[in-house]
């Protein structure tokens, strides 16, 4: 077992030292500050090789570290180029179309009311519409203005005729006459007109007397079959 040197030049506490001469304790002294100045030198070597040791593994890992940085910026812009060729290649939204739901029952439009003519009266007749009469017994009327003759009703009584124009008779007679004072402008309006092509027709009042609506009718109806036997030459 080596001992310290203190101990083997001045004994161990529990020994006497000895008497050392001044030369070897001077020397000994000496030796001791060149040994213990040594130990700041080797803790600050220490030191600085603990301080420099994290340094140097910073310095080494930083080109790992600035590797890594960029490997993430690549991927993220990967993902957002990835995403946008997507949003690209999506197919544009296609409008819906609403389709109406058609009922099984079509909505029968809403109907007016026919708009009949009123019926009239039996003693009322179209104005196109002859009344059927019973002529009865007729005469011979020769008409001389028109070269003409006919067969007249016997019904219609005794009558006069005038022909203001060549085309136009007027008649007159009891019947005529007898048409109450209501419609007492139409006794002279009865008669017959002479048309272009040779024929004949009967000349009335326009309107239906109201006051004698079967008078009314019973005078076209015979003047009409009058009419139909005139016969010129």
């Amino acid at each position: 077992m080596n001992k310290d040197p203190l101990e083997e030049l001045f004994g161990t506490p529990d020994e006497t030292p000895e008497p050392v001469p001044a030369r070897e304790r001077l020397a000994y002294e000496q030796a001791d500050r060149v040994r213990t100045a040594q130990f700041p030198a080797e803790r600050g070597a220490v030191g600085r090789a603990q301080s420099e040791a994290p340094s140097s593994r910073a310095q080494a890992a930083k080109p790992w570290i600035i590797v890594g940085v960029v490997a993430v910026l690549a991927i993220i812009g990967a993902i957002v180029v990835l995403n946008m060729a997507r949003g690209q290649e999506a197919p544009a939204p296609t409008a819906s179309t609403t389709t109406t739901p058609t009922t099984s029952q079509q909505t029968t439009p809403p109907t007016t009311p026919s708009t009949q003519p009123t019926e009239k009266p039996e003693t009322e007749k179209p104005d196109d519409e002859v009344p059927s009469v019973e002529v009865g017994d007729t005469i011979v009327f020769p008409i001389g203005p028109w070269n003409a003759t006919s067969q007249w009703p016997q019904r219609l009584g005794g009558a006069s005729f005038e022909i203001p124009t060549q085309t136009d008779l007027r008649l007159s007679g009891e019947l005529f006459n007898s048409f109450p004072a209501e419609c007492e402008a139409m006794r002279t309006q009865w008669g017959a007109t002479k048309l272009a092509d040779g024929s004949f027709e009967v000349a009335k009042p326009a309107t239906k007397c109201a006051a004698a609506p079967e008078l009314y009718d019973e005078v076209w109806g015979l003047l009409d079959a009058w009419v139909k036997t005139i016969k010129v030459g």
